[in-house]
């Protein structure tokens, strides 16, 4: 149980601020795209752009992480200058080490950030990094699969 528990459970990524950000001395947040940042397949809104600059100014690399096709995440992220990675095959680890290294992130300093327990957490935790588990944005517009998860993840939720 304890790859599926969160270190961190948040609302909304905006709940990661300047103070929490040194209070747990992050200086690389990996993300999750879909549900975690935007809306399934939609581009980011002010909230989200907002969030990166602040990101930049406290001198913290955002890397998206994506289980989704490169062109999604290019979509999402070229706008905002960010690194971005599609076909990470969450939860495995192999492609987000390759990351890491790209970015010169380690793992004592980096936070996972997404909307599910199966992939982001577990991965998260499989890297040895913080963890933080975020109510997923606009959970109406996902895929069917991932509302089948969803109900698989609230009985997990139920034993923690």
């Amino acid at each position: 149980m304890k790859y599926f528990k969160p270190d961190f459970a948040l609302h909304h990524f905006s709940d990661i601020t300047p103070k929490w950000l040194e209070r747990y001395n992050i200086k690389t947040i990996f993300s999750d795209l879909d549900s975690t940042l935007a809306i399934h397949n939609k581009l980011g809104d002010k909230e989200v752009e907002q969030w990166i600059e602040m990101l930049r100014e406290e001198k913290v690399t955002l890397v998206i992480v994506s289980n989704n096709n490169q062109s999604r995440v290019d979509k999402f992220c070229d706008p905002y200058q960010i690194h971005g990675y599609g076909h990470c095959n969450k939860p495995t680890v192999t492609e987000i080490q390759k990351h890491m290294r790209t970015v010169g992130a380690t793992k004592e300093t980096s936070l996972f950030l997404g909307d599910q327990i199966f992939t982001d957490v577990w991965c998260g935790k499989r890297l040895g990094m913080k963890t933080g588990l975020v109510t997923p944005i606009g959970a109406e517009h996902e895929p069917v699969q991932i509302k089948v998860k969803r109900k698989v993840e609230n009985l997990i939720r139920k034993m923690w």
